[in-house]
């Protein structure tokens, strides 16, 4: 039995007579008798009373048209999700992200991928910029989120963003002039800083021969402006996480330092080949 064999049995069956499904098919009357015949004998079973008016099923026939009809479809769904994988429009994308990419995903060109392609399951692992290099390397995930900077050889990258840090200051802490800040500014403030950049803010403090307290240290940018925005402290994030998550009572005020500059960047293992569905997401960004 093959499926050829019960697409003709599904037309007579539907059909009535073996000639009018004949036509449907674009075949002659003969060749669609024959293979009838031979499904017949292969299944060892009478599926059609064939009368001079036409053709009827018995009680095997209507059990079979019920499975062949099944059959069809299943075979036909499997076909199109097969092709609609291979071709990037269906499947499901592991996707790590980390807590200070919050602006850059999802973006408008993600958003139209999964709208097209609603077969597109998009699954999210949040972790820092190591964690998710790590999760990369074990093949846990199929691409990342990460922010500079980070050292990390035998991934491919793509550059998303690059933005300068920026402090959310509570208004008891706002004593600054000026729209924008130096670095020199935040001596006299307690500090909530990011440990994604602990050593970066360290070395410049070292640098510049500063002694700032550091009131807080915590491993989501998110929670740094959640304590500002409580009036603990002033905190020093990426300007998008600053601008997105900043709250009433607080101001946003961008530092004009070059070195605190960082980078958002889609990272994937070099190793592979991207599939046709990752190849999407990445083309989206």
């Amino acid at each position: 039995m093959n499926f050829r064999q019960l697409e003709y049995f599904l037309a007579v069956a539907n059909a009535g007579q073996i000639t009018a499904a004949a036509r449907q098919l674009h075949m002659a009357q003969p060749p669609l008798s024959y293979q009838l015949k031979q499904l017949e004998a292969e299944m060892g079973v009478t599926l059609l009373n064939r009368t001079a008016g036409g053709t009827t099923l018995t009680p095997a026939g209507k059990l079979l048209r019920d499975y062949a009809q099944q059959l069809l479809d299943l075979r036909d769904r499997a076909d199109s999700q097969v092709r609609s994988l291979g071709q990037g429009l269906a499947g499901v994308l592991s996707v790590g992200v980390i807590s200070s990419s919050i602006g850059a995903t999802p973006n408008a060109k993600l958003r139209t991928l999964t709208r097209h392609y609603p077969k597109v399951q998009i699954r999210l692992f949040e972790d820092n910029t190591y964690g998710l290099i790590d999760r990369l390397d074990k093949h846990l995930i199929d691409v990342a989120i990460v922010r500079t900077p980070f050292t990390a050889p035998g991934l491919t990258s793509k550059e998303l963003t690059t933005e300068a840090m920026a402090a959310v200051v509570p208004q008891k802490y706002d004593h600054f002039q000026g729209a924008t800040l130096r670095v020199e500014d935040l001596a006299t403030v307690p500090l909530i800083i990011y440990r994604r950049f602990e050593h970066l803010f360290e070395t410049t403090f070292a640098e510049k021969e500063m002694t700032p307290f550091i009131a807080c240290t915590c491993d989501d940018a998110r929670t740094a402006v959640q304590w500002a925005n409580n009036r603990m402290g002033v905190a020093i994030v990426p300007q998008s996480v600053a601008d997105e998550v900043g709250g009433l009572g607080t101001v946003v005020r961008p530092i004009r330092y070059q070195p605190w500059r960082t980078t958002l960047k889609l990272v994937w293992s070099e190793q592979i080949t991207p599939s046709p569905l990752l190849q999407r997401f990445i083309d989206s960004y």
